[in-house]
């Protein structure tokens, strides 16, 4: 007999476990022989990369690898979640900074160590030389430099239909108004983490720690480390909160799982606070102007008859995310 739950309430079957202190977060996640991995992170908001030395950090006790982007570049870009789109193709993030930095948390290297300690003390001795360059930091400011002989402003999207000029001579009244939305992020109480490992007698590549879009982050990853979709298991335990930032392909999650692969142990990382705070997508700053042509009952002329919109995409070169 099928249960009918339209206009009642649902039981909550995760409340029990979660109450009593039994909830499996990424962090709780291990395996036997597993290495840490911590991410050594852009001081600089924009800047070209001068040298990174990494001796110090080889030497320390407990490392197995320090990697820069000499050590991972024949890995791509990281794709859009959504699929190609060609003009935004220059910009997509390295999984490691090569050549500039374009926001303060931008990976630059990476440690594996045994234990989470000695990988951060490690991550401490890489030594990161950076020439500042101009950074972007309003949505006011006009275009700078991505790269050189490259803008900024990726691209200028125009979309319009109907005779906008005849609404607006039409028009009752017109409302003219300027938003503007600051810099924000999802802050939630887990913050990221991922744990890698292979399954030697399958050839399965895990990834536990996965939080949303399942589906379309296993096909990138798959597609960025050249394996098919089917050898790769997302793994998604419980969550402490998500809000959007824990949506897209980082590149902590590729570096792992290919750090897998090529050490064939288990590859653990999990994010502190401060981490999260500069490292975590944020929205990006934006700022609207909107015109609105309406009659005289107040209701938008531009709904049904004319509409015009222009959107100017800009890259970060200060404090941005990359979705």
């Amino acid at each position: 007999m099928a249960t009918n739950f339209i206009g009642g309430s649902v039981l909550r079957l995760e409340d029990p476990t979660l109450i009593r202190g039994r909830g499996r977060f990424a962090a709780d996640i291990n395996f036997p022989h597993q290495l840490h991995m911590r991410v050594v992170r852009s001081t600089r908001a924009h800047g070209k990369i001068l040298s990174i030395d990494t001796s110090l950090a080889l030497a320390h006790p407990g490392v197995m690898a320090v990697w820069t982007s000499a050590d991972v570049r024949n890995v791509p870009p990281i794709n859009l979640r959504e699929g190609r789109i060609e003009q935004f193709e220059p910009y997509y993030q390295p999984i490691l900074a090569k050549d500039y930095v374009r926001y303060v948390g931008e990976p630059v290297a990476v440690v594996f160590a045994q234990d989470p300690y000695l990988a951060e003390d490690a991550a401490d001795l890489v030594a990161v030389e950076i020439e500042d360059l101009p950074a972007t930091l309003s949505a006011d400011h006009p275009p700078g430099e991505f790269s050189p002989g490259r803008s900024t402003e990726v691209t200028i999207i125009d979309k319009s239909f109907g005779d906008v000029e005849a609404a607006f001579r039409n028009a009752h009244s017109i409302i003219d108004l300027q938003l503007k939305i600051g810099r924000h992020s999802g802050v939630p109480l887990e913050t990221r983490g991922v744990i890698a490992r292979l399954e030697t007698v399958s050839d399965i590549l895990e990834m536990h720690g996965a939080a949303k879009v399942p589906h379309r982050t296993r096909d990138l990853l798959a597609q960025l480390l050249g394996r098919s979709p089917s050898s790769v298991h997302l793994f998604e335990g419980h969550t402490g909160g998500g809000f959007g930032i824990r949506g897209e392909l980082y590149p902590e999650d590729v570096l792992a799982c290919l750090a897998t692969l090529r050490m064939g142990r288990p590859i653990k990382w999990i994010e502190d606070r401060r981490e999260h705070l500069m490292a975590a997508n944020h929205s990006r700053e934006q700022n609207h102007r909107l015109r609105v042509a309406t009659d005289s009952a107040g209701h938008s002329l531009s709904k049904t008859n004319s509409f015009t919109t222009r959107v100017r995409i800009f890259a970060p070169t200060g404090r941005g995310s990359w979705t």
